[in-house]
């Protein structure tokens, strides 16, 4: 943890999940955190103060509002210094099959979760090559290596999520800055628990693929991950071990598989 001490982090969905816990956690380790999320709460905030020593400064932002997130960006470079390392946390998901899934709740999903780290990424990518270092931490998802039934709209920005993220890398890398993207499986984080009650039966089922933790493990291995420089941080035993066989096994094999996981999901009942 010694690798955070007297950094200047900033955490966009901050105030929430993975984002908070996150945000506690550095803190304690001697960081310097900058919140920034579309609901600000006094007591995410709070409780990130009283995890470390410095104050917690807070930007309420739409990730989806390009202008916003440069002017916002700016602001906080002004009065809190420039980021050594960024982690985009912010994200959203709309669940349901894409036959009646409407285009303003996909259009919103891609606008917050791809456009977002794509807003940001822009915003402090001069503030971190004027120093030539810097770490940009994009959050994915195991949905965007592994296609679930039902995620349509989120599986599809966590894959771009994903493929923005390793491209980028490339170009950064030789400026000295680093790109690190994070897959989670599923993480007991408050999205997760309200999906629970209009959750499809057969996307709960493929979602037990990449497993469950809780999310002290979640952000004990992400901070790990970040600290030793992974390039692709998966988040979870489970996921791990999808991850690979993802990789491995032929996709005829793998399609059929997840074909007979939801063919018996889709039999067991349909959604309540």
């Amino acid at each position: 943890m010694k690798n955070f001490a007297d950094k200047t982090i900033y955490i966009t969905g901050g105030a929430s999940g993975i984002g908070l816990e996150t945000g506690k956690r550095l803190a304690a380790a001697g960081a310097r955190i900058v919140v920034f999320d579309y609901n600000l709460a006094d007591a995410a905030i709070a409780a990130i103060e009283a995890a470390g020593t410095a104050p917690v400064a807070s930007y309420q932002v739409d990730m989806a509002d390009r202008a916003a997130v440069l002017a916002t960006v700016a602001l906080a470079a002004v009065q809190c210094g420039a980021p050594d390392i960024v982690i985009n946390s912010a994200g959203i998901g709309i669940t349901g099959e894409f036959a009646t899934m409407k285009f303003e709740d996909f259009d919103r999903v891609m606008q917050v979760n791809l456009y977002g780290s794509r807003h940001l990424c822009e915003a402090v990518l001069p503030l971190m090559r004027a120093r030539g270092r810097g770490k940009i931490v994009l959050v994915a998802s195991m949905a965007g290596i592994t296609p679930v039934y039902g995620y349509t709209d989120y599986s599809t920005s966590k894959y771009a999520v994903l493929g923005f993220g390793e491209c980028l890398r490339f170009e950064l890398k030789p400026l000295g800055i680093d790109v690190q993207i994070v897959c989670p499986g599923e993480v007991e984080t408050p999205m997760v628990v309200a999906e629970r009650a209009i959750i499809h039966p057969a996307t709960r089922a493929m979602k037990a693929l990449g497993g469950h933790i809780s999310l002290e493990q979640a952000v004990d291995e992400l901070i790990a991950g970040i600290a030793r420089g992974q390039a692709l941080i998966v988040l979870g035993g489970k996921a791990r071990l999808t991850f690979w066989m993802r990789r491995l096994v032929p996709p005829s094999i793998w399609y059929a598989i997840s074909d007979g996981i939801i063919a018996r999901a889709l039999r067991a009942g349909s959604p309540a």
